[in-house]
């Protein structure tokens, strides 16, 4: 089978696989403090690396998870050390009172279950330690509900990557195949834009 990656790349992950695992575990730290950081596909990209170059994924996924443990921990004792105050001061983007409000009715409502699949939503997920610090939630449970969590979703990442690789030269044809029809319609879809956008606009006479 062909690897997903050159063989460059999967030399590289052997020779410095501690920094290869250093590196899931701060890109993990950073997308739960930023969730903007593309965390979830620099691990799964990484994942599949690590198949390339036979080494266990189960390391990579240790890795991962212990970042985002730590990320949430962090979140956690924010939110409980700044308390709700910071959030009516701030009150904008991620520390809005509004999102702040919402997360909290819907751990009211739903409890535990909120902190383990808040992970799943790319929207709430570092909100959800915030407020569990804010609301002086207990921090064992909420710590294990949390690496409950994010060891839940990267094993989901984890057979992804695993199917992926394991299918490669499938999808490898399958992409070969799609690629220039998906470049025709992306194409189509900008000529419409720009169409649009630059048309003569129709001028109205009056009588």
């Amino acid at each position: 089978m062909e690897h997903a990656f050159p063989d460059w790349i999967s030399h590289w992950a052997v020779q410095s696989i501690w920094w290869t695992f250093g590196f899931f575990f701060i890109a993990a730290i950073t997308e739960m403090i930023f969730p903007p950081f593309p965390g979830d596909a620099i691990l799964f990209l990484g994942l599949i690396t690590l198949q390339s170059a036979e080494i266990s994924v189960v390391r990579g996924l240790i890795a991962s998870t212990l970042g985002g443990l730590a990320g949430f921990a962090l979140l956690y004792w924010f939110g409980r050390a700044k308390g709700r105050l910071f959030f009516i001061k701030r009150d904008k983007g991620m520390f809005s009172l509004d999102k702040l409000h919402r997360v909290e009715a819907w751990v009211k409502k739903w409890g535990a279950l909120v902190i383990i699949f808040g992970r799943f939503l790319a929207g709430i997920r570092s909100a959800v330690p915030i407020v569990a610090g804010v609301g002086n939630y207990p921090i064992a449970s909420t710590m294990a509900y949390g690496v409950f969590s994010i060891a839940l979703w990267n094993a989901l990442l984890a057979i992804f990557a695993v199917v992926l690789h394991q299918n490669w030269d499938r999808f490898r044809g399958m992409w070969q195949t799609y690629n220039l029809l998906i470049w025709v319609v992306l194409g189509i879809v900008v000529l419409v834009i720009l169409w649009r956008v630059n048309r003569p606009k129709k001028v109205t006479t009056h009588v």
